[in-house]
């Protein structure tokens, strides 16, 4: 059964919104470096359930994942039982890191601050988890951006019920998401002879493979 990380406070924070990156969190005191600022808290899944709620929010179009693997088949998923630390904002130069604890023989998640922060700033992590689908930008702004989130190589394959649009096998082919239309809500793909074409993945039957070798 999935456990829900316990709470634990840390220094006054409050929430804002900001101009490209919806809610965000802010101190509400000058916190010096080192210093613990929150615990990350939320419902503790495994790696497979943490990959099909992914792509749920996916084919939902639902963009805001509140998720933090802790370690190898242990994630914390703050979706629906975190507390506010879930809306801290990626940085590609963050002024806080995430910290891995044992308490009592239980991993916890604490933030610390990489600097001293003033009071009014916003709170901003290095979120480096692996990117679902098409790549997604960043705004941070920082002189280091990255410009896309995420820093390991995308989870992006799929198997996709008879492939191209004109085949009329019954079967499943394997092919990667390249781009997302948010607005269409189509995506498109591309396959093993490098052939691309546009599907809206609602309207489709697929699988996230779990393999990507398969494609090899």
């Amino acid at each position: 059964m999935a456990r829900v990380g316990s709470s634990s406070s840390g220094r006054s924070v409050d929430m804002s919104t900001t101009e490209k990156c919806g809610f965000g969190l802010v101190a509400e005191d000058e916190i010096k470096k080192g210093e613990f600022v929150v615990e990350y808290v939320g419902e503790v899944i495994d790696d497979r359930t943490c990959e099909n709620r992914l792509w749920q929010m996916k084919r939902l179009s639902d963009t805001n994942f509140y998720l933090c693997e802790v370690s190898s088949n242990m994630v914390i998923d703050a979706t629906d039982k975190g507390n506010m630390s879930r809306f801290i904002n990626h940085s590609c130069e963050p002024n806080t890191e995430m910290q891995k604890w044992t308490v009592d023989g239980e991993t916890r998640v604490g933030i610390f601050a990489l600097r001293d922060i003033k009071k009014g700033e916003e709170l901003t992590y290095d979120y480096k988890f692996v990117q679902f689908g098409a790549d997604q930008d960043c705004h941070c702004g920082s002189s280091n951006c990255r410009k896309m989130l995420g820093t390991t190589k995308s989870l992006n394959s799929i198997l996709l019920r008879n492939g191209y649009s004109v085949n009329s096998h019954n079967q499943y082919v394997g092919c990667w998401i390249i781009d997302f239309d948010r607005e269409t809500k189509v995506h498109t793909l591309q396959f093993s002879d490098l052939h691309v074409e546009k599907f809206n993945l609602k309207e489709e039957e697929w699988h996230f493979l779990l393999l990507p070798e398969y494609l090899a």
